[in-house]
């Protein structure tokens, strides 16, 4: 984009866009001219080149008489509306104020992908954090975004008064609880439970916030239960138990990296893998029945978390069918060959993505796989294979 010769340029000083309603028609029909026509040229000033174009070349690029834009652009300059480079070119200010902020957002985001690739190269990136995570924790530490129209100063000095403020927190006296007491009013009807409130003492100890070795957990006080710590994971734990997911969803690899999350969690909250599994190949059965097709891996999160809160009904359930007969052979070959049928008719319909077409050509499609020719139903396959024994 060409850009207008300038020693100096001071973005503070721009005039807001809005004054310019303030104007007169005539210089609003101007100004909106000369920036729509530096818009279609994606420039922010009249310049082809090296040639500085002139007030008559100006207008006729803008669609303006040259009488009309010798007697408003005076008035324009001056507003700050438009501006004249060091060359003598007529550019807009907020034109080029807004390609700078692109320039300087661009060269932000070359930083950060530097410093992000040497981190990646060092290996100094924290297992399980994204990068806008760790971005998060970094400007956190900073003490956050400005806010709008606050300037750095004002920014650093918030900070140090927020800074201030966190440290008289930690050193502000603790009120402690101690048997014996009783409290200024006390009603009658209340049963007494024991306590008072007294500065800086637990049962005749001082409590000092600063001695940071001494841990008093929540529970002790206000009597809640802390809350269950996740068990370590192992990395190729968590990517075995995401492969199978991937395979008994049928999902594509596009949704690798929420399974991965999602095996993180239930296993860091102790759930067997067999039984996640188990849930999400059963769910799958049921959509293929329905003739759904899943497109995500959150799909699978309701039925995995039914079948987590009765884990103990489906391992009895699951023992119990060991224990069961086994099916006759014709009912297995159904079941198997039903199975097949579906995982071929989903692969089949995400790669033409036309329900109708599918239907239409699905006895050729069966034929060519293999499989029985009758209705693409369950109890249809049941009684091929019933028949066949």
């Amino acid at each position: 984009m060409m850009r207008p010769e300038l020693a100096e340029f001071d973005q503070d000083g721009i005039t807001p866009w809005r004054m310019l309603r303030s104007m007169s028609p005539e210089l609003r029909g101007v100004v909106t001219n000369l920036h729509d026509a530096l818009k279609e040229m994606r420039s922010c000033v009249f310049r082809a080149c090296a040639l500085v174009l002139t007030e008559e070349q100006v207008a006729r690029q803008a669609w303006l008489e040259p009488d009309a834009l010798a007697r408003t652009l005076p008035v324009i300059v001056q507003a700050g509306f438009m501006a004249v480079d060091d060359a003598g070119a007529l550019y807009s200010p907020h034109l080029y104020a807004k390609l700078v902020r692109k320039e300087e957002r661009e060269a932000r985001k070359a930083l950060a992908d530097q410093y992000w690739q040497q981190a990646e190269e060092t290996g100094i990136v924290p297992d399980g954090l994204t990068r806008k995570q760790i971005s998060a924790r970094l400007n956190g530490a900073k003490g956050g975004r400005r806010r709008k129209g606050e300037t750095p100063e004002a920014h650093a000095a918030r900070r140090a008064r927020e800074l201030q403020e966190q440290q008289a927190q930690r050193t502000m006296p603790l009120m402690g609880v101690v048997s014996g007491g009783k409290t200024q009013i006390e009603n009658p009807n209340k049963k007494p439970n024991g306590f008072s409130v007294t500065e800086n003492s637990v049962s005749g100890f001082p409590i000092d916030l600063e001695q940071r070795d001494i841990h008093i957990p929540s529970s002790s006080i206000s009597g809640e239960t802390e809350k269950p710590k996740t068990q370590p994971l192992d990395d190729a734990q968590v990517q075995q138990l995401a492969a199978r997911m991937m395979s008994a969803s049928g999902l594509g690899a596009d949704q690798a990296g929420f399974a991965v999350s999602f095996a993180r969690l239930w296993l860091g909250q102790g759930v067997s893998a067999d039984l996640v599994v188990s849930a999400i190949a059963t769910h799958r059965r049921k959509m293929d029945e329905n003739r759904e097709i899943p497109r995500t891996m959150g799909v699978f999160k309701v039925p995995v978390q039914r079948a987590i809160s009765g884990e103990e009904v489906v391992e009895l359930l699951a023992d119990a069918s060991s224990d069961a007969a086994p099916s006759p052979k014709w009912k297995q070959q159904a079941d198997e060959t039903w199975n097949k049928s579906l995982s071929i008719y989903g692969a089949t319909m995400r790669e033409m993505g036309d329900f109708g077409r599918l239907n239409r050509e699905w006895p050729e499609i069966a034929a060519k796989h293999g499989l029985p020719d009758c209705a693409l139903d369950r109890k249809a396959y049941e009684a091929h294979f019933r028949g066949a024994a």
